[in-house]
C-alpha cells in the first residue's frame, strides 16, 4: 500500500508535470537554418506541381526574429514567389491543395472576388499561402520559428 507521502506528491508535481509537458515542445527539432531549407524546398516543390518554372523568385535570405514558447528567441524565414498568368487557375488551386495535403498541411481555401486563396499550415507555425486569379499567382509564407 503506497504511503500518504508519495500520493500528496504525486498530487503536486501531476499537474506540474502536465504543464511542462505542454509549454516544453521541441518544435520538428531542426536548427533554423534547416527549417529555411525545408520551407524554401517546400515553395519550389509547389511551383513544380503547379507545372510552370517562370516564377520570380525574391525570397528574402534575412532571418526574422521570432519567439518561441517559454520566451526563447528564435529565427524565421520569409518567402516570396511571384507566378506567371495561369492558363487554368480552378485546376492549379486543386493541384496545389492536392499537394499541400499529401505533404501534411492543414489547408484551407477562401475566395476573394477573383482571387482564390489557400492557407496551408503545419505544425510548429510554418504558413504557406497561395493565391491566384485568371491574371496571376503568388506563393508566399514563412519557415517554422527555430532557435539560433
Amino acid at each position: 500500500m503506497p504511503s500518504r507521502g508519495m500520493g500528496v506528491v504525486c498530487l503536486v508535481t501531476a499537474p506540474l508535470l502536465i504543464l511542462c509537458g505542454c509549454a516544453i515542445h521541441p518544435g520538428s527539432g531542426l536548427t533554423a537554418s534547416q527549417a529555411r531549407v525545408q520551407f524554401y524546398s517546400v515553395l519550389d516543390d509547389t511551383q513544380h506541381a503547379v507545372g510552370t518554372e517562370t516564377w520570380a523568385n525574391l525570397d528574402d535570405p534575412t532571418a526574422r526574429g521570432c519567439v518561441i514558447p517559454l520566451l526563447i528567441e528564435g529565427r524565421q524565414f520569409p518567402g516570396l514567389r511571384i507566378g506567371p498568368v495561369p492558363r487554368n487557375p480552378r485546376a492549379i488551386v486543386n493541384q496545389v491543395y492536392a499537394s499541400w495535403t499529401s505533404w501534411g498541411y492543414k489547408v484551407e481555401r477562401s475566395v476573394t472576388g477573383p482571387v482564390i486563396e489557400l492557407q496551408g499550415k503545419r505544425a510548429f507555425d510554418e504558413i504557406l499561402i497561395f493565391r491566384v486569379s485568371d491574371k496571376a499567382m503568388t506563393l508566399q509564407g514563412e519557415s517554422e520559428c527555430r532557435p539560433d
